[in-house]
């Protein structure tokens, strides 16, 4: 296994700095995993972890493909505030 510490610090930057509609919103869970899963995994996310982006990974274990989904949602969201920034040459 190969650590990135650029990937690390962006996702790092975006958990602290990121605006609203760059978060992981209940809309985003509800478009990636139903309107019930969505709606239980945000409640996890937002009410158990408290948006602690290891504790949730975790929670996944032994469902790989939903982890899977949650982390695609992350990179999208990641990758919207990266596009953000662009125009004030900051990430």
């Amino acid at each position: 296994m190969e650590l990135n510490y650029n990937q690390l610090l962006l996702i790092s930057l975006w958990q602290y700095n990121h605006h609203g509609e760059e978060g992981l919103t209940l809309q985003l869970f509800e478009k990636t995993f139903g309107k019930a899963d969505g709606s239980h995994y945000y409640d996890k996310w937002t009410n158990y972890f408290n948006r602690n982006l290891w504790d949730m990974i975790a929670y996944f274990r032994g469902e790989g493909e939903n982890g899977q989904k949650f982390c695609d949602m992350i990179a999208g969201q990641v990758k919207l505030y990266q596009q953000n920034r662009k125009p004030y040459g900051s990430q």
